[in-house]
């Protein structure tokens, strides 16, 4: 009667098929070549499959033994994913570390912690998506990552958010604009200037509506776009001016002029985390190291 096969007798099958015979398999399994040929005798007995044949001394797989070899193969290569996971596991804590953040967080604060995060865990994978706020929390939620960057807190006993960075918003205009004579950009100065903004809902540009309405101001003509990026290309190339976050800001210092501006609207950074999912040691280490860039992060304007 057939008997399932052990996995010792499966493993000397596959070290004879890929190494060609049983010496070289038992030099593969670090194991002797009499246990090799042992094993191979009782999973042809247990099976009651002839798996090979003797063809001038060297062992040939019979078709029986080619189709238990593929089947297998399949089997085993899952084994070295799972190998290969728990020696990521064992190096690093993860295997890929998933971040989402704002595009400006992307290109700021989270491109200086990723500069110096890889050059200590260089054996770790990433994945980072940039995406807007409400996409972040919602994978958030889902359990899409391990740490996301905002500016936007989100709501809900689910997260937990961590401000890890003050900063507030700054006028942007070109080198040669006049604005660029002024210590501080007013709210009033923006009169009869064209505007370069996101789109209406972005929190910022809210609070930038409040203040003018406070003034019993009109909003200045606008330029809309959804990227703080393309709002630094336009006003650098002298489209109009810009009351942007300072992170993004930074990045084009020097193609542009940047200065304060008044009213304040302040800007803060999360970092969230799904409360129900703990974080990994990695997690915790990429947020120390996060937090130590953002004490030293140099926001320009005067």
């Amino acid at each position: 009667m057939a008997r399932p096969l052990t996995f010792q007798q499966i493993e000397a099958f596959r070290a004879v098929v890929l190494s060609g015979t049983t010496v070289a398999a038992a030099h593969m399994l670090h194991t002797t070549q009499p246990t090799i040929s042992r094993l191979i005798g009782q999973a042809q007995h247990a099976s009651g499959l002839k798996l090979f044949t003797l063809d001038r001394g060297r062992l040939q797989l019979t078709r029986e033994g080619r189709y238990l070899f593929d089947t297998v193969q399949q089997n085993f290569q899952g084994f070295e994913r799972i190998e290969r996971a728990v020696a990521a596991l064992r190096e690093s804590g993860a295997g890929v570390f998933r971040i989402a953040c704002t595009p400006s967080l992307g290109q700021s604060i989270l491109a200086a912690t990723m500069e110096r995060f890889v050059r200590q865990f260089p054996q770790v994978q990433f994945t980072v998506q940039t995406l807007g706020s409400m996409q972040i929390e919602e994978g958030l939620r889902q359990g899409l990552y391990d740490i996301a960057l905002t500016n936007k807190p989100f709501d809900g006993a689910e997260f937990l958010m961590h401000a890890v960075h003050e900063a507030q918003a700054v006028c942007v205009c070109a080198v040669e604009h006049p604005f660029s004579k002024l210590p501080i950009v007013k709210i009033t100065d923006l009169r009869e200037q064209t505007l370069i903004s996101l789109p209406p809902q972005d929190d910022l540009e809210v609070a930038l509506r409040r203040a003018f309405e406070k003034k019993k101001m009109t909003p200045p003509t606008v330029i809309e776009t959804i990227y703080s990026s393309t709002i630094c290309s336009f006003v650098a190339r002298g489209l109009g001016v810009a009351v942007i976050n300072p992170y993004m800001a930074s990045e084009f210092k020097d193609r542009l002029c940047i200065r304060k501006f008044s009213p304040k609207l302040p800007i803060t950074t999360y970092a969230a985390f799904a409360r129900f999912s703990p974080a990994s040691e990695l997690a915790e280490k990429f947020f120390e190291q996060l937090k130590d860039i953002c004490k030293l992060w140099g926001l320009p304007g005067r």
